[in-house]
């Protein structure tokens, strides 16, 4: 469903027109503002001002913007474990943005049509990137700012996850019903994993894929990577995948449309947010059987857990709402209203699990939420259309 929401129109009031620009290579470097701990920030990506905000976790204040290039709408961020470097996509002209955050360079590198979501390796060396519309990954060195390979043979490549020993990256498809795997060693795609009870490939238009095809928005690991969850939104099913064999293992039937699933900070609970029937399924990662089912929201863009997993926030973007579940008691709490007609994106919690940053795209504003007591407190302009946040450790993700 996120997928249909359209490239930013504020670009084509200034500008008079939305067009692709397609780079030669490497751009220009420039630098931003000012040295911060890059452990101890909040990075907010903003679309609409293609700009990243950085926010000191201490003060809960902007501290410093890095510019990511005229109306190139970016769409995640994620930084190196090791603080040194911070990724962004241009979306609408194509490249990726590369931040030492150390020297404060930034570079940008060429990329395929359409980048939107990543991965990057745990050591810091390598991104995997998907470009939507070509059907496509690019990997990109990080250290040498440049792309080494693109490969092809995805459709829609929109979530990634790579196994902790860095041997395998795993690519959800949007346009279709299958996850790509990719050989670190080799850097090829190595076996496509059929999911779901229909395996039906997206066309080469993209307006018929979109219309027509729900695919995997997301190819999501247990903590110790032997199991693989892929929820397939047309046949309403999650898949559990053995990542020793790259085999399904087990399909379990959840609610309508499951946009993506979640694992519990403690592995042992897998959350499914169905948005046709607006449940959420509750996953017992053991048996691997649905346990329980809560009512959920409508448009719901992600799970976030707190407290080490004894309670969720399921975020209702239709409803500018967060549903809040005990998942010890296996309740719902209550239901926090932000006001009307907000669009709230998606969030990330800190590594002590106590405390969550919710990006909301129409109010320019970034939500900060006590995990213990639900009270919230609001960051102001924090640039045009907040889109995803993401802290070092801490449970980040976009849509």
């Amino acid at each position: 469903m996120f997928k249909k929401i359209g490239l930013s129109v504020i670009c084509a009031v200034g500008l008079g027109i939305l067009s692709l620009q397609v780079y030669a290579g490497n751009e220009g470097n420039t630098t931003a503002k000012q040295g911060f701990d890059p452990q101890s920030v909040v990075y907010v990506t903003n679309r609409d001002s293609s700009d990243i905000a950085v926010i000191d976790m201490k003060t809960n204040k902007v501290i410093d913007r890095i510019e990511c290039g005229t109306c190139c709408n970016p769409h995640m961020t994620m930084a190196t474990m090791d603080g040194k470097r911070l990724l962004t996509t241009g979306t609408q002209k194509n490249y990726a943005v590369i931040v030492d955050l150390q020297t404060r360079e930034i570079k940008k590198v060429r990329l395929g049509i359409a980048p939107e979501h990543f991965v990057i390796s745990h050591d810091g060396r390598w991104a995997y990137v998907g470009n939507m519309e070509e059907g496509a990954v690019s990997i990109v060195d990080l250290v040498n700012t440049k792309e080494v390979n693109r490969i092809p043979g995805f459709y829609e490549p929109h979530g990634f996850s790579i196994l902790p020993d860095m041997s395998k990256v795993y690519v959800s498809n949007l346009g279709a019903h299958e996850i790509g795997v990719i050989d670190v060693k080799s850097q090829k795609l190595i076996k496509t994993i059929y999911i779901g009870n229909t395996h039906i490939l997206a066309s080469l238009n993209l307006d018929k894929r979109l219309s027509e095809i729900n695919g995997i928005a997301n190819p999501t690991l247990t903590l110790d990577g032997r199991y693989l969850y892929a929820a397939d939104g047309d046949s309403n099913q999650v898949a559990v995948i053995d990542t020793r064999t790259d085999s399904v293992v087990k399909t379990i039937a959840v609610g309508q449309n499951p946009w993506r699933a979640y694992v519990s900070p403690d592995g042992t609970k897998v959350l499914v947010p169905n948005n046709d029937d607006q449940t959420v399924s509750v996953i017992d990662v053991k048996s691997n059987k649905v346990i329980t089912t809560f009512p959920g929201g409508e448009g719901m863009t992600g799970v976030n857990f707190v407290n080490g997993g004894k309670k969720a926030y399921i975020i209702s973007q239709s409803e500018s709402a967060l549903y809040v579940i005990d998942l010890e008691k296996y309740k719902e709490l209550k239901r926090i209203k932000f006001g009307e007609g907000l669009m709230l994106e998606t969030a990330t919690t800190t590594p002590d699990g106590k405390t969550v940053y919710l990006a909301c795209s129409t109010n320019n504003s970034v939500y900060v939420i006590d995990g213990a007591t639900d009270s919230y407190t609001l960051i102001p302009d924090v640039g045009l259309s907040p889109w995803a946040v993401e802290i070092i450790g801490g449970n980040s993700y976009c849509h």
